[in-house]
């Protein structure tokens, strides 16, 4: 992980962000400037994370391997008719970086296995987006070797979901509202690996609320996405949706769910695999305050 000394506040940078330090105070606002951030996967749900952390301050590399497309540009601010046939990261990048100048913004566009293990040396956080599950893996590997902090997040139609893993002991303090930080009890909470969580039948899984339901549904959807990504190598679309049908029934059965979807409800999860709706994208990236707690609470 990422290890730099804090830089003291600029007149300027006290300026523009003074608002939000007024809410989390000046120490947690110069951890977030010294950050430094990895979003891989430029989908609408990435663009919305990126305008976000480099408006909270952050320092941000943008990857991605994949062009503009009309329906990229049909959904994402940071595009236009222009950036159609450009690689996404390189295409968002200048946009990106005019929303705060006093932040670095970068692009890479090589696959990341292409690049050395010391090169992640450099990040607090690595998030992917949209991904298959084999780079998912991969890079949550990686991050819990280097103790970076690592989190995997898709949007499909009006559904989506985030991955998490801050390592094997993740320490931060819970304060009160009459306690400072400093005093609170510092408390440790361990992370299971990607790789270990995907191996847990759908089945058996336990919900966190009594009321809620016994097997979340976007979780096991996202698995039938990224079955059939293993697989076709591309999220489904109206187009192979049969496909995804057939193969979506025999996974469900193998994993102990025979009638948990329907083939409708199949055949529609196939159509909206690759839908970005933006409002839902929106509401869905509450990365910030996460990575804020992340990155000011730790120790």
């Amino acid at each position: 992980m990422a290890h730099e000394d804090e830089k003291e506040l600029t007149a300027q940078e006290a300026a523009i962000y003074d608002r939000q330090m007024r809410l989390w105070g000046v120490e947690a606002q110069k951890r977030l400037q010294n950050s430094h951030i990895l979003i891989s996967g430029l989908t609408q749900l990435g663009s919305e994370l990126a305008k976000n952390l480099v408006l909270s301050g952050m320092n941000v590399t943008l990857h991605d391997v994949n062009i503009v497309t009309r329906a990229n540009v049909d959904s994402q601010f940071f595009l236009n008719e222009q950036h159609i046939g450009v690689n996404r990261a390189d295409a968002c990048l200048p946009a990106v970086q005019e929303l705060n100048p006093l932040v670095k913004v970068q692009a890479i566009t090589k696959p990341l296995h292409n690049y050395p293990s010391d090169y992640f040396d450099q990040f607090n956080v690595i998030i992917v987006m949209s991904a298959p599950r084999t780079q998912q893996i991969f890079l949550d590997n990686l991050c819990r070797e280097k103790n970076i902090a690592f989190y995997a997040g898709h949007a499909f139609g009006l559904s989506g979901i985030f991955f998490c893993d801050l390592g094997d002991e993740h320490t931060y303090r819970r304060n009160t509202p009459n306690e400072q930080a400093a005093d609170a009890e510092a408390l440790s909470v361990k992370y299971h690996s990607l790789e270990k969580s995907l191996k847990v039948q759908w089945s058996d899984l336990k919900p966190t609320r009594k009321r809620g339901p016994v097997t979340p549904a976007p979780y096991v959807a996202y698995q039938l996405l990224l079955d059939f990504v293993d697989v076709h190598h591309a999220f489904p679309s109206s187009e192979n949706a049969a496909e995804f049908v057939a193969l979506g029934k025999a996974n469900l059965a193998t994993q102990g769910l025979p009638d948990f979807f329907d083939e409708d409800q199949l055949a529609v999860l196939a159509k909206t695999a690759q839908a970005d709706v933006v409002p839902v994208c929106a509401i869905r990236d509450g990365m910030p305050g996460v990575l804020l707690h992340v990155l000011t609470t730790k120790g």
